[in-house]
């Protein structure tokens, strides 16, 4: 299935889910916002409707689905039309970017982090948001998935693989935080670490050359 086709065909029912959802999307912003920078030039990779970096204050993003994109422009997010892993940006343009539940439908996750690190400046952020497959929720998701239209083809990861992916990508992990503990929609507590909750964040450093893994 052409997950960009899935995406252009639902964006509505993509939407839908953040309102019905409102006070775990609340959940979800608040532990972004808790490990995002307040300042520097950022960039969400796989920026959807612009749902999230509206919300965040990120000015730019990167989205391969038209639907998509053309909602993200409405919110105000200037949109480049390309996929994760082939990333039409210069080097160190960026001093943060942001990747939310994307990893599990890349094509080749370890080629687009790496992008995400040479789009980096030195010293920048990578904040990987992601559905922890190994905790008791995310294991319902995996369960589950062939009966979800967005997620049906999905390759959900653990904190361990993302961990996995952002050291040999030339990152150090310097923070994990964690929400969304079950689907009511009611606010939701906030932890340090992963393993619990099934909104897992996760912060990566860039502080090594390229030539570690080139």
């Amino acid at each position: 299935m052409d997950t960009n086709n899935v995406f252009d065909q639902n964006m509505r029912l993509y939407e839908e889910w953040f309102t019905k959802n409102s006070n775990i999307f609340d959940s979800e912003i608040e532990v972004l916002k808790q490990v995002l920078p307040t300042s520097g030039k950022g960039i969400e990779i796989g920026v959807g409707t612009g749902i999230f970096s509206s919300r965040l204050g990120i000015k730019d993003g990167v989205e391969p689905s038209q639907e998509m994109r053309s909602k993200a422009i409405e919110r105000g997010v200037k949109v480049i039309d390309s996929f994760a892993e082939e990333l039409p940006i210069p080097d160190e343009t960026y001093d943060f970017a942001l990747m939310v539940t994307v990893d599990c439908f890349l094509s080749d996750p370890l080629k687009a982090f790496k992008e995400a690190w040479r789009i980096i400046s030195k010293d920048g952020l990578f904040i990987v948001a992601f559905i922890d497959k190994n905790t008791p929720l995310g294991k319902v998701y995996e369960q589950n998935k062939s009966d979800n239209i967005f997620y049906k083809n999905a390759k959900f990861h653990s904190a361990n693989q993302i961990e996995t992916l952002l050291r040999n990508s030339g990152f150090v992990i310097v923070d994990k935080k964690q929400t969304v503990f079950n689907l009511v929609n009611k606010k939701q507590e906030i932890l340090s670490g992963v393993g619990k909750g099934v909104f897992a964040v996760i912060k990566g450093k860039k502080t090594i050359s390229r030539e570690w893994w080139t």
